[in-house]
């Protein structure tokens, strides 16, 4: 064989080796990041919607508010369409109160620097660990009128504490969502039928069992309206 043919076909073996390795390196490192079709680990994609816990979110409604809770007997808000309210919690997770569902929801607007929230709070997971709340019935808190100069903030950390275990809506910096359901103090819980109107309000610190009876009172009763 002719050296210089010789020559020749060394350099292009050693050519196409290089070549080889190179792209084995490529496979195994998973190619370009940005390529469309790169495999990626679902585990380091998953987070909250946000990324980050704030306790105060956007909220939007539609609908009328309710009129403010007093002392007017009967209340004039029962019967009455619950404005549709969306939002969301500490995390960024879409929230919405009012409108038509699949049963039953309480509405627990909270605050947590209020004393009478601190100890409603116990009283509503002692009567859920008691089965004294319906199977069917949707409980929402609403963390409403943060001050962050006040016991127990932040709030997210506050109902944490709690064990909370229900889901949460965080209000914004003018409690509208407290606004738009009427709300005159705390703690101010409403009750809503499947259709998403009023079956009852009310405000104050209760214990488990006046809870228990004031739940079972509001779904007994049927709004005319």
């Amino acid at each position: 064989m002719n050296p210089k043919n010789r020559t020749l076909i060394i350099i292009v073996g050693v050519i196409v080796v290089i070549l080889g390795l190179a792209g084995i390196a490529v496979l195994a490192g998973g190619g370009d990041d940005s390529s469309s079709g790169g495999v990626v680990d679902p585990s380091e994609t998953i987070a909250a919607p946000s990324g980050e816990v704030e306790q105060n979110r956007p909220i939007g409604a539609e609908g009328t508010n309710v009129p403010t809770l007093d002392a007017t007997d009967p209340d004039p808000a029962f019967g009455m369409a619950f404005p549709a309210i969306t939002g969301e919690s500490f995390d960024g997770t879409p929230v919405t109160i009012g409108g038509a569902s699949d049963g039953p929801t309480m509405i627990v607007y909270l605050a947590h620097w209020c004393p009478h929230c601190n100890a409603e709070v116990p009283e509503l997971i002692e009567l859920n660990n008691r089965d004294g709340i319906p199977a069917d019935m949707r409980v929402v808190g609403v963390s409403t009128a943060v001050n962050n100069t006040a016991p127990n903030y932040p709030p997210s950390k506050w109902l944490q504490d709690k064990d909370w275990p229900w889901e949460t809506m965080a209000d914004d910096v003018n409690s509208s969502a407290f606004v738009l359901g009427g709300g005159s103090g705390f703690p101010y819980l409403v009750i809503l039928d499947a259709d998403g109107n009023v079956l009852a309000r009310d405000s104050g610190e209760k214990s488990a069992e006046d809870l228990a009876m004031w739940i079972q009172d509001a779904l007994a009763s049927t709004p005319t309206t």
